[in-house]
């Protein structure tokens, strides 16, 4: 009996040793699921982590594709800015030759003016110093196209009385 009793007990505590071990490996089990279950999470995180990392470093590399096509801009616009007096002087140069060349034709034409007037006032004189008869015809003074100035009309003085040399 004391076999049995003996053997008895060695099976019981062979069946409580399996349920241990059944039951350590079930904790296991669920240990290994909870791990794995985590890990699934964090590769999850790391997965998104590299998403943002490489859009991150795309939208990096756009920025800098950016900041050089803006530096090339602001590069040409310096340059035009640069650029601005001497093509302000150039187009003022431009506009301002017609107008220098209309006052030289104009102060042309004023001192011939000039030189009739005189050439006339000085006929005027003799002649009213000669006392002789007869009449001076002035030029007509109707206003004159500058571009036809060499081509003046005056009409025609009356012969000079004789010892008189006209102007000329």
């Amino acid at each position: 009996m004391y076999g049995w009793v003996e053997g008895e007990t060695m099976q019981e505590a062979g069946c409580v040793g399996e349920t241990e071990f059944a039951q350590a490996l079930a904790a296991r089990e669920r240990e290994i699921q909870l791990l794995r279950e985590r890990n699934r999470i964090l590769q999850g995180q790391i997965d998104l982590l590299e998403l943002r990392q490489e859009k991150q470093h795309r939208q990096i590399r756009s920025y800098e594709a950016e900041i050089e096509q803006l530096y090339q801009e602001k590069q040409l616009l310096e340059q035009m800015i640069q650029e601005l007096p001497e093509l302000y002087r150039r187009k003022l140069q431009a506009r301002l030759q017609p107008i220098r060349e209309r006052i030289a034709a104009i102060q042309v034409e004023n001192r011939q003016l000039r030189k009739e007037l005189y050439q006339l006032s000085y006929r005027v004189q003799h002649i009213d110093q000669l006392d002789s008869p007869g009449w001076i015809q002035l030029p007509s003074l109707r206003r004159r196209d500058p571009k036809s100035s060499a081509e003046r009309s005056t009409k025609a003085l009356p012969v000079s009385p004789p010892g008189v040399q006209p102007c000329s």
